[in-house]
C-alpha cells in the first residue's frame, strides 16, 4: 500500500466524515427538499478527481469522469431500492439496496462497449423516471425541518460512522482485482452512510423524503463530471474543480422550482 494511497485513503474519510454529518445535520435543520438539494452537492467525486489530476495529470483525471454516469445510475436505482425497501426497516432496505447494487454492477461490465452519450442518456431517463415514480406512484411527502439538537459527541460520532462507510469502499476497491477497483469506485457510501444516519436520527419518513429529491438533485455529479472533464486539462485542476462545482450547485438550484412543487 503506497504511501500516496494512504494519504488519499485518510483524505478521502476526513472530508467524508466532515462533509455527511455536515450536510445530514442541515437537511434536518433545512427540512427534506432543500436538505436534499445539498446532500449530494460533489464531494467524494471532487476529492478524488482532485487527488488523481495532482499525482497524474489533469488529463487522466478527465479521463476518469468518462464512468461517471454509469456509476450514478447504479447509484440511483441503489436510492430508489433504499426508498421503496425502507417501510419494512433498515436491515430489509440496507440488504435490498445494496444487493441492487451489485447485481446491476455486475451486469454492467458486459456493456462495456456502451458510450459516455449512451450512459448519460440512460442516467438521466433513471433519474427522471425514479423522482416520479417516488414523487407520483409511491407519493412519498415532502417533510419539514425536525428541529431536534444534536450534542458534540454525537456529531462526531455521525462524523465517524459516515467515514468509516466511505473508507471502506475505497479501500476495498484497492485491494481488489482491476474489474472490483472500478466498481466500487462508484459505490454510493455517500447515499448509504446519509440514509442510514437519517434514517436512525430523523426517522424512515424523513429518510424517504430526502432521498425522493436526491434522485434527482444528483443529476449535479454527472454534470460536475461533464464539466471537470472539459476544464480540467484546459484550466488546470484547481480552477477547474472550482468551476464545475459552481455549473453543479448552480443546476440544483436551477431544479428548485421544480422541488418546490413536489408533494
Amino acid at each position: 500500500m503506497s504511501a500516496l494511497f494512504v494519504q488519499q485513503l485518510l483524505l478521502s474519510v476526513v472530508i467524508a466524515g466532515l462533509w455527511i454529518s455536515t450536510v445530514t445535520l442541515l437537511s434536518e435543520r433545512l427540512g427534506s427538499r432543500l436538505g436534499g438539494m445539498i446532500s449530494n452537492l460533489p464531494s467524494t467525486i471532487l476529492v478524488s478527481l482532485l487527488f488523481i489530476g495532482i499525482t497524474q495529470s489533469p488529463e487522466f483525471a478527465a479521463e476518469a469522469t468518462v464512468t461517471v454516469p454509469l456509476g450514478m445510475t447504479l447509484s440511483t436505482l441503489f436510492l430508489f431500492a433504499f426508498i421503496v425497501l425502507i417501510p419494512k426497516g433498515l436491515p430489509w432496505a440496507l440488504a435490498g439496496s445494496i444487493s441492487t447494487w451489485l447485481v446491476l454492477a455486475i451486469l454492467s461490465s458486459y456493456f462495456q462497449q456502451v458510450s459516455r452519450i449512451g450512459w448519460t442518456a440512460l442516467y438521466f431517463a433513471v433519474a427522471l423516471g425514479t423522482w416520479l415514480l417516488a414523487e407520483r406512484v409511491l407519493k412519498i411527502p415532502s417533510v419539514p425541518k425536525t428541529g431536534k439538537r444534536y450534542s458534540w459527541v454525537q456529531v462526531l460520532i455521525r462524523a465517524a460512522f459516515a467515514g468509516t462507510v466511505v473508507g471502506s469502499a475505497v479501500l476495498v476497491g484497492r485491494s481488489g482485482s482491476a474489474f472490483w477497483t472500478g466498481i466500487f469506485a462508484t459505490f454510493p457510501a455517500v447515499m448509504l452512510s446519509s440514509m442510514v444516519i437519517l434514517t436512525l436520527a430523523a426517522g424512515a419518513g424523513f429518510a424517504r423524503a430526502l432521498g425522493k429529491i436526491m434522485l434527482l438533485a444528483s443529476t449535479n455529479i454527472v454534470i460536475y463530471g461533464f464539466f471537470a472533464g472539459y476544464f480540467f486539462p484546459k484550466t488546470g485542476m484547481a480552477w477547474g474543480t472550482i468551476i464545475s462545482f459552481i455549473i453543479a450547485a448552480a443546476w440544483v438550484w436551477l431544479l428548485k422550482p421544480l422541488f418546490d412543487r413536489s408533494k
